[in-house]
């Protein structure tokens, strides 16, 4: 069925029903309350970036995940992408961030951010320029940091755009692999 979508709207709608926001432990458990303890356990002790069709096969994986799904149809089917990654951090406060990753594509003059892990930015947007579009996902993301921890010091955000990450690696390497990404500046 990944084969048949034949846009991004398709696409969309295929994530829809066939893909749930989550991560499978080591003990084959799907979880999918991403504020549990064993939520984020897994995602530290047990999550590993999969195969495209491995995960099409499981039908579920969070942000890191999905964008990957998201890479290899938009590449297929001929589009320029690029993918960031982002934390919402509290000025000089560790450990205080909430991090995200989206892509974003060119569709003729115009840049499209497409958002499905991202239950309250679902959806395909579209900027006129991709500063604008990274800017709008930044403030989205400072919004969703701010909502869950209330700030004892402004949130910043830092962003970094990021190739595909190799097959089999743990959380700690995914993210020294995005964070040695490429700094955006707004």
């Amino acid at each position: 069925m990944f084969d048949l979508i034949e846009n991004p709207k398709q696409l969309m709608q295929y994530l829809d029903k066939h893909f749930e926001y989550g991560v499978i432990d080591k003990q084959g458990n799907r979880l999918t309350n991403s504020d549990s303890d064993e939520f984020q356990l897994a995602c530290n002790n047990d999550w590993k970036v999969r195969s495209v069709d491995q995960m099409l096969e499981e039908g579920i994986g969070h942000c890191y995940d999905q964008v990957e799904i998201e890479r290899k149809w938009f590449e297929d089917n001929g589009f320029q992408v690029k993918t960031f990654w982002i934390s919402a951090y509290q000025e000089g406060i560790e450990n205080s961030g909430f991090s995200h990753t989206y892509l974003l594509f060119a569709d003729g003059e115009k840049w499209k951010l497409f958002e499905h892990s991202d239950f309250s930015n679902r959806g395909i947007y579209e900027f006129d320029t991709l500063e604008d579009a990274i800017r709008w996902q930044a403030n989205k993301q400072i919004e969703f940091a701010t909502s869950r921890i209330k700030p004892t010091s402004r949130y910043l955000a830092c962003i970094k755009q990021y190739k595909k990450p190799p097959i089999g690696i743990d959380m700690g390497q995914y993210l020294d692999f995005v964070t040695n990404g490429q700094d955006v500046c707004l």
